[in-house]
């Protein structure tokens, strides 16, 4: 009977709102259009728009008030399946504003999510302009009465006929999203409420990592003309004990978040969490970038957290980005430099070491713990003493990347035998991991050598321990077995950890294989990464810079 009571007196508050108390905090950023702008096809005659609500605060009831001019009529309110069991209060009209709400017993709704689709009647030629006039949440209290808190938004949603049939035109799909950010219609806006979170994560799939992965997708019919995109998910999608990651395709590209990309110090409690995708004019770069890059796609990322823009950085948790481009003829010979780079703070251009592009799928792939505008340009670099190297493509490969230096400006020295803190280095360059060790370190490694944080990091991830007397001997030669141990442990610090083994009585050289060295070699021979030459696999023999090259060459394709 209470429930029944409460819910009349709720209904009637609808008759007669807006109300006159204001008790919790808001501004007219709580409730929106998903879109900013619409451009309705020349045979349409109805466009659809949602309602998008972001409180903090739980609230029971919400009401809206649409005013629109004489050209459109609002014709329907479709509810979302976050409203629930919750009662739809019928639209009422009142001094030319369209009242229509729902109401609850229970203060449940809060964050963000997708409230109603609105369904305009639009047969005209001219413009037109929808305005949300009013919207007024109903908050319970614990002594049985309500307060609620009334907005003026004044948000407008312009109409215009389009003179052809265009992509994106008549009426998009309920909840698809729409163009937003203040009077820029280049911005489309996707808004994933917790509804269509949990959906999602119901269809998420586990890759061979374990991690599952949950997928959203902004197709180009959604965006049409737009520039930008941004797509606002709730955070608690990353905040999961589980490790989870969230893929996002546009088509400007394709982002993966992962689980805890914000530094917790740096989250606070914020509810939602925006990713801003944008297309920008190679021309608006400096004159320098603009040269490297040509008319190759710049893409700008960055986050938001509930609404605002925040400057992110996280090397414990890179996101992947690809973006789709195809390769000139010429460009085709040598996929190996073409790379991906970031415009930094002084506008010049910086290699991104992970960036690798897929010619098979026409794509560039690369991970970066920062945001940034990102290009893609044609790398070069040579060295006079390996031109006739067996090595030389991967070589430069990696010397391009900023992974791998000469021993001087213009020679690599490719016969030399290298260290083992300089492998090290490299391996840790190539898997672009940093980690904080939680170990004691090394007696002969000083914090002020220029290895100190690789061998840290090395130690950190179980790839090196050093030797029994607590040294790590980073100026000795480094051993080919060595090198595959090593090389073993990488694999499975960067969650690719090899499984099959090989026998190794084939070789001529078997038995000198070390009995701790073994199972890596086994490894290593049964991936096809380490093939020994002419029937010797020369474990015991010191590592050269042209053969660490090839290996991290190949373990950099292995894992980008």
């Amino acid at each position: 009977m209470k429930k029944k009571l409460l819910a009349g007196l709720l209904f009637i508050c609808f008759l007669v709102l807006p109300f006159n108390a204001l008790a919790f905090a808001a501004d007219s950023s709580t409730v929106q259009f998903s879109k900013q702008a619409i451009e309705v096809d020349k045979n349409a005659s109805s466009f659809s728009v949602d309602l998008v609500l972001n409180s903090q605060t739980p609230f029971s009831s919400a009401e809206f008030g649409i005013k629109t001019d004489s050209h459109v009529q609002l014709k329907s309110v479709t509810y979302s399946q976050a409203i629930g069991s919750a009662s739809q209060v019928s639209m009422k009209e009142k001094n030319g504003i369209s009242y229509f709400g729902f109401f609850d017993t229970s203060n449940h709704f809060s964050g963000s999510f997708t409230a109603c689709t609105l369904t305009f009647t639009y047969t005209d030629s001219a413009a037109a302009v929808v305005t949300l006039a009013e919207t007024t949440l109903t908050r319970l209290t614990g002594t049985g009465g309500a307060t609620s808190e009334s907005l003026t938004p004044n948000q407008t949603l312009q109409i215009t006929r389009s003179a052809s049939n265009t992509p994106g035109g008549g009426t998009p799909d309920p909840g698809n999203g729409g163009n937003t950010g203040g009077s820029d219609s280049n911005v489309y806006t996707h808004v994933i409420d917790n509804t269509k979170a949990l959906e999602a994560l119901e269809h998420a799939t586990l890759n061979s990592q374990n991690i599952k992965t949950v997928s959203f997708e902004v197709k180009s019919t959604d965006v049409g003309g737009a520039k930008e995109i941004a797509f606002q998910l709730p955070y608690s999608l990353f905040n999961a004990d589980e490790k989870r990651q969230v893929e996002i395709n546009t088509p400007f590209g394709t982002v993966t978040i992962p689980d805890h990309v914000i530094p917790a110090g740096q989250l606070g409690s914020a509810q939602s969490l925006t990713l801003r995708v944008k297309q920008v004019d190679p021309a608006t770069l400096p004159a320098s970038a603009q040269q490297q890059a040509g008319s190759r796609p710049v893409l700008e990322l960055h986050f938001e957290l509930d609404g605002k823009a925040i400057e992110w950085k996280n090397e414990q948790a890179p996101v992947q980005v690809v973006l789709p481009f195809t390769l000139s003829p010429t460009e085709k010979v040598n996929a190996d430099l073409i790379v991906a780079a970031y415009i930094d703070g002084n506008g010049k251009l910086q290699i991104v070491p992970t960036g690798r592009f897929h010619a098979e799928n026409g794509e560039m792939s690369f991970s970066t713990t920062h945001f940034s505008l990102y290009t893609i340009v044609n790398g070069s670099k040579a060295f006079k003493d390996t031109t006739s190297s067996w090595a030389r493509q991967d070589i430069e490969a990696l010397a391009i990347r900023g992974i791998i230096n000469g021993t001087t400006a213009d020679t690599f020295s490719p016969n030399a035998h290298i260290t083992r803190a300089d492998f090290t280095k490299l391996l840790v360059g190539v898997l672009a991991k940093h980690a904080e060790s939680t170990g004691t370190g090394f007696k002969d490694v000083t914090s002020k050598a220029y290895y100190y944080e690789a061998v840290m990091t090395a130690q950190a991830l179980g790839l090196a321990s050093g030797s029994g007397d607590g040294k790590f001997n980073p100026g000795a030669s480094i051993s080919r077995q060595d090198m595959m141990v090593l090389l073993d442990r990488a694999f499975t610090a960067a969650g690719h950890p090899l499984k099959e083994t090989a026998v190794l009585s084939g070789y001529k050289d078997a038995a000198k294989v070390a009995a701790y060295a073994k199972p890596s070699v086994e490894k290593l021979i049964a991936s096809g990464i380490i093939n020994g030459s002419n029937g010797y696999l020369t474990p015991q023999n010191n590592l050269t810079r042209a053969e660490a090259a090839k290996v991290l060459h190949l373990l950099y394709n292995e894992l980008y």
